[in-house]
């Protein structure tokens, strides 16, 4: 029998089949509570998580994400965590470029929002096409802040896709 982790991993995928089910804004309050607990560089947390569960804003955002082009699927999904990144504040004393890991922690973030979402039963996409002069009258980005990615949430109905992947060998190297 496979642990919860390897069967969470297994199950999540990107969804682009929303069904009609809402989405309530504590559940969505509640996945990035949790994900929040994800590790940064120096505990910089260099994020800021806009929640967008109001139907007016859940339209712009789907729109500042391609939904009538390239992302059409996106105007049936129930909300969306916009990630803004803003500059590390780092401890004092610390020598590397204070923006150095402000992706890979943005990454981190996004990897345990959606596996978070998953083991809650709620199905996710990573959107990374972002119309920056859309996302703002969505979401009141700081100054600071710049939105390169963002996250659809809703549920499907749509069966578990089998994962491809590259074999072992082309991506895993023993050295």
């Amino acid at each position: 029998m496979k642990d919860c982790f390897t069967k969470l991993v297994n199950e999540r995928q990107s969804c682009r089949n929303f069904n009609d089910k809402l989405l309530s804004e504590q559940t969505l309050l509640q996945i990035a509570k949790q994900a929040m607990l994800c590790p940064s560089a120096c505990n910089s947390q260099p994020w800021k998580m806009y929640l967008v569960t109001s139907p007016e804003k859940v339209e712009l955002t789907a729109l500042a994400l391609g939904s009538k082009s390239h992302n059409k699927f996106l105007a049936n999904a129930k909300a969306f965590i916009v990630l803004a990144d803003r500059v590390a504040t780092l401890r004092e004393g610390v020598k590397f470029d204070r923006n150095h890991f402000v992706k890979y922690d943005v990454g981190e973030l996004i990897a345990y929002l959606t596996l978070t979402a998953k083991s809650m039963g709620v199905d996710s996409c990573i959107i990374g096409m972002v119309d920056q002069e859309l996302i703002v009258k969505a979401v009141p980005l700081k100054e600071d802040e710049h939105c390169n990615i963002a996250i659809a949430f809703g549920y499907s109905d749509s069966p578990l896709r089998q994962k491809i992947r590259k074999s072992e060998k082309d991506a895993i190297e023993i050295v």
